[in-house]
């Protein structure tokens, strides 16, 4: 599926696009509000600045993909892959993130307040500025990711692996730690 027939079919009230193939696909500046592209192949995708609020992306497939200043508020990424993902800016509010891999993903200055990052794979994730308040960390692993300048207030870190992490100005007051 090209991207022309996507956004046709989208316009016309089709949402669902189950284990679509979209590998390299051009949607930039897209309103995609409430589609489902769960366990879709989006590798090397460009999605900046796309509104994919309350989308469903469980179990796809973003390697590679380019998602700068898009707003993803409460999607769920429930065990996506968006290892070496450029999330720049994007804005991750309330994101259901559980199990998710986000290796070497570009987070720099992303909104991910209040996320659930439970079990997530954050191995040399770049995370520098980025807003962490509140988000739920359970079991996360963050070794040597960037959190430099990053926001975890209130965060819940138990049982994350920190191991070679970057901490530098980094706020952490009043993290959870049960």
């Amino acid at each position: 599926m090209n991207a022309d027939e996507l956004l046709r079919q989208y316009k016309d009230g089709k949402r669902d696009f189950i284990l679509a193939n979209l590998a390299d696909i051009c949607l930039t500046e897209r309103c995609l509000v409430e589609i489902d592209l769960s366990q879709s192949r989006l590798a090397n995708a460009n999605l900046s600045g796309s509104d994919l609020q309350c989308a469903n992306l469980s179990a796809a497939v973003l390697t590679r993909a380019t998602l700068w200043r898009s707003n993803l508020t409460s999607a769920s990424l429930m065990s996506a892959n968006l290892d070496r993902a450029r999330l720049i800016r994007a804005n991750l509010t309330s994101i259901d993130g559980d199990r998710a891999s986000l290796r070497n993903a570009d987070l720099r200055l992303a909104n991910l307040a209040g996320a659930n990052l439970s079990q997530v794979n954050l191995i040399g994730a770049d995370l520098r500025y980025a807003n962490l308040t509140g988000v739920d960390l359970t079991g996360a692993n963050l070794s040597r990711a960037n959190l430099t300048g990053a926001n975890l207030a209130q965060a819940n870190l138990n049982g994350v692996t920190l191991a070679h992490a970057i901490f530098e100005n980094t706020d952490i007051s009043n993290i959870s730690n049960q």
